[in-house]
């Protein structure tokens, strides 16, 4: 009987992994290991297979990676869609793969299979309508042909004790037309809350899931925001031009948003609105340690492990920081089962998986680096 939402999960393949999986999973998984191992690649893939009929995901995942699109616009939306699936050299169609995610466990998504492909068109008459009202100067009637991909999805899912036939979904993405609206989303997907990259430095901005946390909830990251600044005297939720956001009540400063304060609070602040997203699900954490200094990580982490169990969540997080596996280590110490850890491997496309015990062993008792 499984015990988690994901008792194993493996990657066929995405991005550059290939043949990879994580067996045994816990409630909290953690993933190390050197760069350009594919740390995030797993984080994203999880994330795709949660709702692979959203588009909205895939956007969100494609971008991720893409901070400078702003400032060196190289690559365009669709160049980092098409980057996650799986490139090879080979001379013969030099046309990308794949996706191939499958899992075990109560989570209802079993399958995920995901290709790509080049498509010619014009968009849908009602979306080029949309985006004309979007963007002065734009004319619908005069837009020609438009280069844009087309990824068909296909899942599996639970269907009381057995497979349920397979579901496919086409979705067309076009070059030069924003992603404006989509029709017809499937609500067939799984909780899921991913914070990757800078995106915790908009943390403010999710206020409305802030004030859907317990008031207990609410009280314990007060504490852990006064870690950060000792001068804080309240986290509430105001709004402006009718936005909710996050403001704080500092004894010195009087009323201050969020965006005056450090990465490490606001990164702190981002994981807890998260935690309503990803109720009876998922919580993905990409660098577990950024913006945090090492001296709070220790509390964070108790934090984390409480949350999880309390709001059923399963997490997956990273880490380069020696610190950051410490912190969890000495936090996992009052449910040593919950936890695992997986190095990564490059070269051997590999998911080594260390329990509790043996991540003692080998970092407290034997002091060897191993990450």
């Amino acid at each position: 009987m499984s015990t988690y939402h994901l008792d194993s999960f493996t990657i066929g393949a995405f991005r550059g992994l290939q043949s990879t999986t994580f067996e045994r999973l816990g409630r909290f998984n953690l993933l190390i290991g050197g760069n350009n191992s594919g740390k995030t690649s797993v984080l994203e893939a999880l994330q795709a297979f949660c709702n692979p009929e959203n588009p909205v995901d895939w956007v969100r995942i494609a971008n991720a990676r893409n901070s400078n699109a702003r400032v060196f616009p190289a690559y365009s939306f669709n160049d980092c869609l098409a980057w996650l699936f799986p490139h090879a050299k080979q001379a013969d169609t030099g046309s990308p793969g794949s996706i191939q995610l499958s899992g075990i466990g109560t989570c209802p998504i079993q399958q995920v299979e995901a290709s790509i492909q080049p498509v010619f068109g014009m968009p849908d008459k009602e979306d080029l309508e949309y985006f004309a009202k979007q963007t002065p100067g734009f004319n619908p009637e005069t837009s020609g042909t438009v280069e844009g991909l087309e990824i068909k999805m296909d899942s599996v899912r639970l269907q009381g004790n057995s497979l349920a036939a397979p579901v496919s979904v086409t979705r067309r993405f076009w070059q030069d037309i924003p992603f404006v609206r989509w029709r017809g989303i499937s609500s067939n997907s799984f909780p899921v809350a991913a914070v990757l990259g800078f995106e915790y430095r908009f943390a403010e901005l999710y206020a409305d899931s802030y004030s859907k946390l317990k008031a207990d909830q609410q009280k314990e990251i007060l504490e852990l925001a006064r870690m950060f600044d000792s001068g804080i005297v309240s986290i509430n939720v105001a709004s402006k031009n009718r936005r909710p956001y996050l403001k704080i009540e500092h004894k010195d400063l009087g009323e201050v948003p969020l965006m005056v304060f450090g990465d490490g609070m606001k990164r702190v602040l981002f994981i807890a609105t998260g935690l309503v997203t990803a109720k009876d699900g998922f919580l993905l954490l990409d660098e577990i340690e950024s913006g945090i200094h090492a001296f709070v990580l220790p509390e964070i982490m108790k934090w984390l492990f409480r949350a999880a169990r309390e709001y059923n969540i399963q997490i997956f997080a990273t880490t380069h920081s020696l610190e950051a596996v410490d912190a969890v280590l000495s936090s996992a110490k009052e449910s040593p089962d919950e936890f695992v850890t997986y190095r990564l491997s490059k070269e051997e496309h590999l998911a080594k998986r260390m329990n509790f015990n043996l991540l003692t062993d080998l970092r407290v008792h034997g002091g060897l680096e191993i990450r």
